[in-house]
């Protein structure tokens, strides 16, 4: 694991979920952190329940969290496990 994915993790792990108020950490939604190019990373998320009215936010907590990290030039992130995972995912990267 790289430096740059360690960075990440820590920060993804500090969000809270407001559904359970509990970190990201202690729940364990972010299922996957790589980086795929230089300088762009994939963050995978599983929200705590398929029907989640909130996956929007989790993944846009998600790149809150890492816009200000060193050398991380873009973040993309994919929910998966949840019944609407394609327009969750357009809505969290379409900037």
């Amino acid at each position: 694991m790289s430096e740059l994915e360690k960075q990440i993790i820590d920060k993804v792990s500090q969000i809270k979920d407001v559904e359970t108020n509990r970190t990201f950490g202690e729940i364990n939604i972010v299922t996957e952190v790589k980086i795929v190019e230089d300088g762009i990373a994939k963050i995978v998320f599983s929200p705590t329940s398929p029907y989640s009215p909130i996956a929007v936010n989790i993944g846009m907590d998600i790149k809150k969290a890492t816009s200000d990290i060193p050398g991380l030039k873009k973040v993309i992130v994919l929910c998966q496990g949840h019944m609407q995972d394609d327009l969750v995912n357009k809505l969290v990267n379409q900037a």
